[in-house]
């Protein structure tokens, strides 16, 4: 899942309340109920109820899609993408900073895997006119900033050149697997439920 996808995801869990949906459904139900002459009263119920509708995920999970999805839940995209871009330009990068070793580069990444997570999430809270940043120290996203770190930092493993044995490799994805599989299970216990 992308660092944005998680951003959303948590700006939905925890501040769904905020987000001004009556703003977005009431004009649309009163333009089609105005077609039909119904009253005011009668438009506000239907838009009051349309609401948690608009809110919903219109998409139903199949157990298919859900072990997949858990599989890939924390793996932050962007990052991965941006370490495989720059590992296939390694021979420049190198060329270019010649003390920056594959190591360093590695775990250049997993530095900057938490601020990317961070950067998303703080553009996309404003973007949705929320508070730049949460009310509380209990508020902010700490599991998904965490468990996407982790995920990169063993998925980055399973990308070549830093691992060069065929044995490594094989470690280095089983790894990738059992620990998402495993962030998904913990993030099932330690995140908190998501706010009505």
């Amino acid at each position: 899942m992308s660092i944005a996808a998680l951003a959303d995801d948590e700006i939905l869990r925890t501040d769904r309340q905020r987000l001004d949906l009556q703003a977005i459904v009431a004009p649309r139900v009163n333009s089609i109920l105005a077609q039909f002459d119904v009253p005011a009263e009668k438009a506000a119920e239907l838009s009051a109820a349309l609401t948690p509708v608009a809110a919903a995920s219109p998409i139903k999970k199949t157990q298919g899609s859900s072990a997949i999805d858990g599989l890939a839940k924390y793996i932050p995209t962007e990052s991965i993408t941006l370490y495989v871009a720059a590992t296939a330009a390694w021979p420049s990068l190198h060329g270019t900073f010649p003390t920056l070793s594959l190591l360093g580069l590695y775990w250049c990444f997993v530095i900057i895997t938490p601020i990317l997570f961070l950067l998303v999430y703080l553009g996309k809270r404003r973007s949705q006119k929320l508070a730049l940043l949460p009310d509380a120290f209990g508020q902010w996203p700490w599991w998904k900033l965490v468990a996407s770190t982790v995920a990169f930092a063993v998925w980055a493993l399973a990308v070549p050149p830093l691992v060069e044995s065929d044995a490594g490799k094989v470690v280095a994805a089983f790894g990738a697997l059992l620990v998402s599989t495993l962030l998904s299970l913990i993030g099932a216990v330690v995140e908190p439920p998501q706010e009505n």
